[in-house]
């Protein structure tokens, strides 16, 4: 035999070798074997935990698990009012007849047959200028000394002068003339209109600040007003103070007001018709709520059963996340989660269904063989 027909007869069985390998069966056998690992070793993706995590981590006590009963949905709801404190309730409106602290008094005095204490002008009436309450209630007048004045009327504080200056003048008169109000209150924030405003006839009550100021009246619900008083404060919603007239607080000189818009949020994430966070749109906003501005549960692959609101007390630093469970399978949790009242930071997360890792092996499984029978159709 020649070299040329041996090396000929070499080159066919080492082809022949080759399309052994190559055939549809050893293809798969191969492929298999290197999809294993990813099959039986590597998790499989999923958006969070399922419910056999969460049971296990309350088995570990790495949470607290808790399941929502009629109780203590009902412990989440907020009143339907909110209020001030009582003394803000109980105070009544500013007498505005009545002189108080900062108020501008113009104080004119007519002297007849006496010693000319108070030099008169051209109409012999003698203009002593304007007296500012002080905040001990007082203004000092010439000649007659601190005169108490806060809480009097005009007609009050003249009687008043008038009898100190006997003895100093034989015959007189006084006029006692408001200028300007002292009693003035602070209206800042989400308004249109910040700024000091004072208190008179048409601004007795908060209700008549806040529209010299003009906050956003588009969402009532979600718009704060506090107060800060002498040291003390409360907040109502604006929705509050036109639904509740007893929150129409009267307003007292040096209060201060803020008008704050409440940003506050729910993240919903998992097997959810659509994850992000979601906007607390009211006072009482639930966790059905919450997934219903989410596009409820995913149907495909949500598992009803796992249901989960997960809340952290931030009071210690070592809290344990308290999670809240619902089963959405049955119609009165479902009752239960429109109850249940979600707070600023919380989570709603829903578990994928365990069928679903199934689907993931299955799909796995169907683009392997779909890259085995590729491989196989290159070697026919």
């Amino acid at each position: 035999m020649t070299l040329q027909s041996t090396s000929t007869k070499s080159r066919r069985e080492a082809s022949s070798r080759v399309t052994s390998l190559l055939s549809p069966s050893w293809v798969l056998v191969g492929v298999l074997f290197l999809a294993a690992p990813l099959l039986q070793g590597c998790e499989l993706p999923r958006s969070g935990p399922l419910m056999a995590d969460v049971t296990q981590a309350q088995q570990q006590s790495r949470i607290t698990l808790t399941d929502v009963t009629p109780a203590l949905a009902a412990a989440t709801h907020e009143p339907a009012t909110a209020s001030f404190p009582a003394d803000f309730l109980q105070a009544r409106p500013v007498d505005y007849e009545r002189f108080a602290p900062g108020d501008g008094i113009d104080i004119v005095v007519w002297e007849r047959d006496g010693l000319l204490v108070f030099p008169p002008n051209a109409n012999g009436a003698s203009d002593l200028g304007t007296f500012i309450v002080a905040k001990s209630g007082e203004i000092e007048v010439p000649y007659a000394g601190s005169l108490a004045v806060a809480g009097l009327t005009a007609e009050e504080a003249r009687m008043l002068l008038l009898r100190r200056l006997r003895g100093i003048v034989i015959a007189t008169d006084v006029r006692f003339t408001s200028t300007s109000s002292g009693s003035m209150v602070t209206v800042q924030g989400d308004v249109t209109k910040a700024g000091v405003f004072p208190i008179n006839p048409g601004t007795l009550r908060l209700s008549a600040a806040l529209g010299l100021a003009s906050p956003d009246q588009t969402a009532p619900d979600e718009t704060l007003v506090s107060v800060r008083r002498n040291g003390e404060s409360g907040a109502v919603r604006l929705s509050d103070i036109y639904r509740d007239p007893t929150q129409d607080i009267a307003l007292r000189p040096g209060d201060s007001i803020v008008v704050s818009s409440v940003q506050e949020y729910v993240t919903v994430l998992g097997a959810a018709g659509g994850q992000g966070r979601v906007k607390i749109a009211r006072r009482n906003y639930s966790v059905l709520d919450a997934l219903a501005d989410s596009r409820g549960l995913a149907d495909s692959t949500a598992d009803a059963r796992a249901l989960y609101l997960i809340r952290v007390h931030e009071t210690a630093a070592d809290a344990r996340p308290q999670i809240y469970h619902f089963d959405m399978r049955l119609p009165q949790q479902m009752l239960l989660a429109k109850q249940f009242v979600v707070q600023d930071g919380d989570a709603v997360f829903i578990s994928d269904a365990p069928f679903t890792q199934a689907q993931k092996v299955l799909s796995s499984v169907s683009a392997t063989l779909g890259t085995a029978r590729s491989v196989s159709a290159l070697g026919q």
